[in-house]
């Protein structure tokens, strides 16, 4: 059976879709997330300083009154996924451009060897090791930086995807131990033992 794809993954997917192209992949809950993501994505984008806390608010609030409100725990949630794609955004773009000036001072340094210019290549050797860290020793993960995730205890089932309330819960919940006890009561069988003799 194949593993049900992340709901934000998916979105992820198609997240510069038009609404129409967007509606044949994603149900109209998760398109309602892409709109606050993208709303959210443009306005980090228009400012890179925004706080999380400013994005939670600005989530919490509808996103200035363009969708609909959602609780805190759902924005943390929203927020996290903003920034794996601002996180992959900004990564794409910081790679693109370090794979240009990378393969220029290659050519640089094919241009110097030919006019055996030593300065020359000395100067691309050093612009490689620069924008590839060859002269740097690996970083390690800084795990102080890790953030815990954000929860906000609830009883509202509808938080989670294609979750609805169930009327009269504490009904059927009776009725669900009644069908239990009753099945238990016919299942159930009482042992005699001789407790003169030993276990075992």
């Amino acid at each position: 059976m194949a593993k049900k794809e992340d709901t934000y993954d998916l979105i992820q997917k198609h997240l510069y879709d038009d609404k129409h192209t967007a509606l044949q992949h994603l149900s109209p809950q998760q398109y309602e997330i892409k709109q606050r993501l993208m709303l959210s994505i443009n306005m980090i984008l228009d400012n890179p300083l925004t706080q999380d806390k400013s994005i939670v608010d600005y989530l919490v609030n509808g996103c200035g009154g363009t969708c609909a409100k959602v609780s805190s725990s759902q924005a943390y949630r929203d927020l996290s996924a903003i920034k794996k794609i601002i996180g992959n955004i900004q990564l794409h773009s910081k790679n693109w451009y370090r794979y240009l000036i990378v393969e220029g001072a290659k050519e640089a340094f094919d241009i110097a060897k030919i006019e055996k210019d030593a300065k020359g290549m000395a100067a691309a050797l050093d612009k490689i090791g620069k924008y590839t860290r060859a002269d740097k020793e690996d970083d390690e993960f800084d795990f102080s930086e890790l953030l815990p995730p954000v929860f906000e205890p609830s009883d509202d089932v509808t938080l989670l995807e294609n979750m609805q309330p169930i009327d009269n819960l504490e009904d059927k919940r009776k009725e669900f131990r009644a069908i239990f006890k009753e099945k238990l009561n016919k299942t159930a069988v009482d042992v005699e033992y001789d407790e003169s003799e030993p276990i075992g």
